[in-house]
C-alpha cells in the first residue's frame, strides 16, 4: 500500500517515554538551553514543563569568540506511574552542574 503512516515521524521523546514507561519510571527528563525557545515551545506541547535550572550546563568554550557558558532547563514529565506529578515538584529550582547526580 502507498498510504501515508500516520505515526511517522515519532515526536521527539516518544522512544524514551515508551522505553521509560516500560521500565516503570516515573518520569522523563531532557535538557535545554535557556535560550532555545523553539525547543522549550515544542517540548511544552508535547507535556514536559520546566523541573529545575541548571547554572552553566553547557560550556561555552575558550577560543575567541566562543559563545558563553548558557544555562540549561531540566525538563520533565511525568509518566503514568506519577499520577499526581509529585516528580515535578523540585526541591531547589536551580542548582549547579555538580548537584546533578548527588543526593
Amino acid at each position: 500500500s502507498s498510504g501515508i503512516n500516520a505515526e511517522w515521524p515519532l515526536r521527539p521523546g516518544d522512544q524514551l517515554e515508551k522505553i521509560s514507561e516500560n521500565q516503570k519510571c516515573y518520569f522523563v527528563d531532557l535538557f535545554v538551553r535557556v535560550s532555545n525557545d523553539v525547543a522549550k515551545g515544542m517540548y511544552k506541547n508535547f507535556g514536559y514543563s520546566v523541573y529545575r535550572q541548571i547554572v552553566e550546563y553547557y560550556a561555552g568554550g575558550n577560543a575567541p569568540h566562543s559563545p558563553p557558558d548558557e544555562d540549561a532547563y531540566d525538563m520533565r514529565k511525568a509518566l503514568s506511574r506519577d499520577p499526581e506529578g509529585k516528580s515535578l515538584i523540585a526541591k531547589k529550582k536551580v542548582i549547579k552542574t555538580n548537584e546533578l547526580f548527588s543526593n
